[in-house]
Formats: C-alpha cells, structure tokens, sequence
C-alpha cells in the first residue's frame, strides 16, 4: 500500500502542497517519500512509498521515463511485470530498474491507454505525460486501490484517501446526505459504489475506469477501459474439468501475488478464501521457507473464527501471529 497524490492548476502550485497531502497519508508508506513538478509548477505530483518490489532507490517515485517525457506516481502492484518487461525488452526498449512501476511507464509511452488491457494486477496511477499536456490516470478493474479526485475552476486533485483532499481550498466537506439515507434504508449498497462519494467536494474514478486531465484547460474525460463480460463458453462444463480449471487459475494466481522482494505473508480468518489462499501459497513455498500468517483472535465471542483457523495451521505447518 502506497500513497499517490497531485495537483494540476492554472497557476503555480505552493511547493508545499503536495508535500502536505502526502504527510497526511504517510501510514501508506513509511519506506520513503517522492515529488515531482514541471517546470511552470502547474503540475506537482507526490508519493508515500511503502516498497514491495526493488526496495532500492531505482524504484523510487515519482518515477520520469527515460526521456523525461513523462512521469508516474502508482499505488499498487502489477504482478505480471515480469511477463510485460519481456515484452517490452523484445521490442528493444531498455529498463534501468527492477521495479513493476518502471514497466508500468514504459508500457504506457509504448502502447499508450491500450497498456490497460495488458496490465494484471491492482493500482491507481497517474501519469503527466509532457508530449500532450496530459495527466492520464487508471484504477484497476476491480477498485481494490483508490482513486479519489476533487475539481474546481482552479484546479484539479487526486489523492488515496479523502484526508489529503479535505484540507485543499475550494473542496467543499459537506457530506452527501443522499447516499447517508441510502445507506440507512440499504446498508449493503455501501457508500463509495458510485461517481460521488461520502463527501459533496470528492469524486472518484470507478473500478475499471481510466480518465485524462487536459492540463491546459483542467478538462477531464472519464471512460471505461473495462467491464465485466457474462459468457456461456463453460455452462456444461464437467464438474471435474471445472475443478480442475478453477485449481490451476487460482495457483497462477497465488503464484503471480508471491512475487516480492521483501517477505509475504497473509491474514488468516478461518473462512473458505483465506484458508484457500494459505494452503496454497505454502504449498508454492515448499516446507523449507517459512510462511507467516496473521489471525485475529476474538476469545469468547460466537464469531471467533480461531477455531477453524487453528486447522488449517495445523494442517499446512505456516508460522501463526495470532492478535486479540
């Protein structure tokens, strides 16, 4: 979990701005901090670094490209890097680092929006790319990283959590008393489903969405790069091919989600996903790497899941944290 923020005016942007967004959601990343402006300070985009993959200042950010032609700060994880980096090598372009944020910038300056569709991971990025004056920014197909924006006539915002936001002049925090009352009527909508968000000043981009901020005039066209497509083609697929199918894409999966330089560990609840995720990474891991797990545990009370958590590190050996 990392921390991504900026700012696109119409004037220049006080250089302490940005720093103060990104000081507010320093618990998102505690290994480091990053800034970038452009020349007019119009354009200042900063990062909380909490580092997963290459630890080491190569993969550092706010990360520029090469040329200096463009700039990212990325929330997340790509955990086909490795795949994309061979591709992008293939068609000669050189990586300095061994970072998935490096192959994120090259694939977008090589493929342009259409990295999206290659892209197998969670994120939230934004990258100001110098050749056209834009600030192209994606969350993932699913929303598990957050991207929330605020816009004005002088400006426009983004940041990973709402407390970076709030302080910004111009961005009201008056709350959406109609998704309040929706949420009393039907909790399970939830709060943060929609365009709006919880508070009147704060949009967000959805799941699967990609936008670009035309920073000459702070124009923002919104578009969908992703969405769910229903299919028929294994409705009368045998129960055992199914199984079979579901065991190998949930492995590859896993398998893809270990890569890490620094350690890995999971939550354990004791639920059916949980417990499938641990058996299968120490599974990958093999019984001469250690593998920890976290579990909350909840004495005395009926939905204490510490009992069928106690199973499955019974069964597969893992190194338990437990957390009362």
């Amino acid at each position: 979990m990392c921390g991504i923020a900026g700012i696109i005016a119409k004037r220049e942007i006080h250089p302490s701005a940005v720093f103060a967004m990104t000081t507010l959601m320093e618990h998102r990343g505690p290994d480091g901090f990053g800034e970038w402006r452009n020349e007019s300070g119009t354009v200042t985009l900063g990062h909380r670094r909490l580092a997963i993959i290459d630890p080491t200042e190569a993969g550092a950010q706010p990360m520029c490209d090469p040329t200096n032609s463009a700039v990212v700060t990325f929330n997340g994880e790509i955990y086909n890097y490795l795949e994309i980096a061979q591709q992008l090598t293939s068609a000669g372009l050189t990586l300095k680092s061994h970072s998935d944020t490096e192959v994120l910038l090259a694939a977008y300056m090589h493929w342009g929006s259409d990295c999206l569709s290659r892209l197998n991971g969670m994120f939230a990025f934004a990258i100001y790319n110098k050749r056209n004056n834009t600030v192209f920014c994606a969350r993932d197909r699913f929303g598990e990283k957050p991207f929330l924006f605020a816009r004005t006539p002088e400006m426009v915002a983004f940041a990973s959590e709402y407390k970076a936001l709030l302080p910004l002049q111009g961005v009201s925090a008056d709350q959406n008393d109609s998704l309040h009352l929706r949420f009393l009527i039907s909790p399970r909508e939830g709060l943060d489903d929609e365009r709006h968000t919880i508070f009147a000043g704060i949009e967000q981009l959805l799941p699967g969405e990609m936008a670009e901020i035309d920073v000459s005039n702070l124009t923002i066209n919104i578009s969908r790069y992703w969405d769910v497509s229903p299919s028929d083609e294994y409705e009368n697929l045998p129960d055992e091919d199914a199984i079979a199918q579901f065991h190998d894409l949930l492995t590859d999966s896993i398998k893809l989600r270990l890569r890490s330089d620094v350690p890995v560990g999971s939550c354990l609840s004791g639920g059916l996903d949980s417990s499938s995720i641990v058996s299968v990474s120490k599974h990958l891991r093999g019984d001469d790497h250690p593998y920890h797990t976290f579990t909350g545990h909840f004495p005395g009370s009926a939905q204490d899941e510490l009992p069928f958590a106690q199973k499955i590190i019974d069964h597969t050996g893992v190194v338990s944290h437990l957390t009362e």
